[in-house]
């Protein structure tokens, strides 16, 4: 795979950063005070990117299905499975995520002078889709985790594990692999599997050193009304259940719910919770920064957050930008943000390494992006070959190049 040019977001780095970002990935990380520190307790800021798409499939940014009636991962599987059965289907679902992130991006991320990603996944790659309980465990269901973490582990750069996907679902999106459910809140078995799910990771890479910690729930969306503390009782429950297996590494407590701010958590000292880091989340929509230019809605937006945390330092934890973007596909919102971001001296994962063409003439969501077009399939329609072929065609190569939007 081609090396992407240094004149993009290596030198992005090197001018807001003053000096190359170190590798990591040698100890276990965690936290002390309002930083994160490696074993000599030397402070390290995560800089990198989500692997957004690969395990969780969004109709909006990734080929899942060319017709855009499939809305989620679950309905491909199971559209795979009915048409071909069980071991073709997760065949043709490895095929998608080998060709939409391998070693050679990680690699190249690695290159680029980052030392994290971030990696959404969900419950239905680890449990059968038909029994979403302990028993439905895959025998299959850490290997394309396995695959990326240890890539990782080559590469220098440490992995954050994103439950983008409870069982049962906490929000409507598309993006929690399931569209339209949001049944966790109010699914006692639901969250017990989901807690359950959660020592099975945290038992798996306990004493990893390419793990840096465990995301509980990627933007949780429960029904109005609900209070903050159930929640955060629901935080503690999962903290608590990783915790009884793995005492070491990072724990990310998202405030991306209600308001989207750090009023949406509780100290720390509440629950008696140790090693973990408050992660937010920033998108500067136009409809919260009505007549600001977008390169000024994104600064704004990174303020926002930078003074959000500052008001909170007397809690003690280290703040992380789990995911962001500038929102314009012209060059500047982006890098205004990072410059923000790294002045504060706050960890960030950009949202998202690749991208497939959404029909714009320019699409800000991809680090990088498609510069020919390439196929997609349709799984409901297309035989198993050319759903194969198409997705293998996916790879990262020639055919794709760094999106000027992340300048």
């Amino acid at each position: 795979m081609p090396r992407f040019r240094a004149s993009g977001f290596a030198v992005l780095l090197a001018f807001s950063l003053g000096s190359t970002v170190p590798a990591l990935g040698e100890s276990i990380l965690h936290t002390r005070g309002r930083d994160i520190v490696d074993a000599d307790k030397k402070p390290q800021v995560l800089r990198g990117l989500n692997l957004g798409g690969l395990f969780v499939m969004e109709p909006f940014m990734t080929p899942m299905d060319r017709t855009h009636r499939l809305r989620d991962s679950d309905a491909v599987i199971r559209t795979l499975t009915t048409r071909f059965g069980r071991d073709p289907a997760r065949h043709l679902v490895d095929i998608y995520e080998e060709s939409w992130i391998d070693e050679r991006d990680i690699a190249q991320i690695a290159r680029q002078g980052l030392n994290a990603v971030r990696i959404p996944v969900w419950w239905g790659q680890f449990l059968d889709l038909d029994d979403p309980t302990p028993s439905g465990l895959r025998d299959d269901g850490f290997a394309g985790l396995d695959r990326v973490i240890d890539a990782c582990q080559r590469h220098g750069i440490v992995a954050v594990i994103d439950m983008h996907g409870v069982v049962g679902g906490q929000s409507d999106n598309p993006d929690t692999g399931q569209a339209g459910r949001n049944r966790f809140w109010s699914d006692a078995q639901a969250q017990a599997t989901t807690a359950w799910l959660w020592q099975r990771i945290a038992e798996h890479y306990r004493g990893n050193t390419a793990v840096a910690g465990y995301d509980l729930i990627n933007e949780p969306a429960p029904p109005r009304g609900t209070p903050k503390d159930a929640v955060w009782g629901i935080y503690d429950r999962l903290y608590r259940a990783i915790r009884a297996v793995d005492p070491e590494h990072m724990i990310f407590i998202e405030d991306t719910f209600g308001s989207w701010s750090l009023d949406m958590l509780p100290s720390p000292r509440q629950f008696g919770w140790a090693n973990v880091v408050y992660e937010s989340h920033v998108y500067p929509w136009q409809r919260n920064h009505p007549g600001m230019p977008q390169p000024d809605a994104a600064v704004e937006a990174a303020s926002r957050a930078i003074r959000d945390l500052a008001e909170h330092a007397v809690w003690d934890v280290p703040g992380y930008i789990g995911e962001f973007n500038g929102l314009n596909a012209m060059p500047g919102a982006f890098a205004a943000m990072v410059r923000a971001f790294d002045t504060a001296r706050m960890s960030w994962t950009a949202w998202t390494y690749k991208s497939s063409d959404n029909g714009q003439s320019m699409n800000y969501w991809g680090w990088i992006e498609p510069t020919t077009r390439i196929e997609r399939p349709d799984p409901a329609r297309d035989d198993a070959w050319t759903i194969e072929h198409d997705w293998q065609g996916w790879r990262t190569d020639g055919r794709f190049s760094l999106n000027p939007s992340f300048r």
